[in-house]
């Protein structure tokens, strides 16, 4: 049975770890495309609800998490025992260590870099199948600048966003809005690598494989 994106807050055991509240946790797994046979990467996955969900949606697919401190780590497993998720993988590292040996992947989602972002990208630049897809968030506005600048001379096409949810709660018989924080969301496509071939008079062609420059005798 197809699994729907949405779980709710409450049926994740908690703690005192922070958590990608649903309506994030929702759109986040849209961008990400996440497929029944989808390999996924979780960075500083926290209660594990976004790998949880991940791999509900991926029955036939993988899910690795990465958390570096014991408690996130302690909690993902008790949520995917309680889930009954079986093809999840609990790597206990603070990233880009625990990436190395990863296959390769269909998406990766980076909810936490702990200020290595750019050394994230360069594991995920190398993991990620051409069209895969790298979807990052920031609560922060220097983490959002920060994600862009890591971006930039990558070979990726990304498009960004604001999210602001504001929840219904009821006062008598009216009904109030109770705000969750803002989050920024960056969708990044990773782009098959081009291929451009132009002959020349001295009979050899150059060919750029990008982002370097190639040239063979012919």
């Amino acid at each position: 049975m197809r699994h729907f994106f949405g779980i709710e807050d409450e049926e994740f055991i908690r703690g005192d770890v922070p958590m990608t509240k649903r309506e994030i946790r929702m759109a986040v797994l849209n961008e990400a495309r996440v497929q029944e046979d989808s390999y996924v990467l979780d960075v500083g996955a926290g209660t594990g609800s976004i790998s949880i969900e991940a791999a509900l949606g991926a029955p036939k697919g993988h899910v690795y998490a990465i958390e570096r401190f014991e408690k996130g780590i302690e909690l993902i497993k008790a949520n995917a025992e309680k889930f009954g998720v079986n093809n999840l993988t609990v790597i206990e590292a603070k990233a880009p260590e625990g990436m190395a040996d990863l296959p390769a992947l269909d998406a990766i989602v980076i909810g936490g870099s702990a200020g290595g972002m750019d050394a994230i990208l360069d594991e995920s630049e190398r993991l990620l199948k051409p069209g895969g897809r790298l979807v990052v968030t920031a609560v922060t506005m220097e983490t959002g600048y920060t994600i862009l600048k890591a971006l930039k001379g990558r070979p990726f096409t990304y498009e960004g966003y604001q999210m602001q949810i504001n929840r219904f709660r009821k006062a008598g018989p009216y009904h109030l809005l109770n705000p969750l924080s803002p989050i920024f969301i960056v969708t990044a496509i990773k782009q098959a690598d081009v291929l451009r071939f132009e002959l020349s008079s001295q009979n050899y062609k150059d060919f750029e494989l990008s982002p370097k420059l190639y040239r063979c005798w012919i």
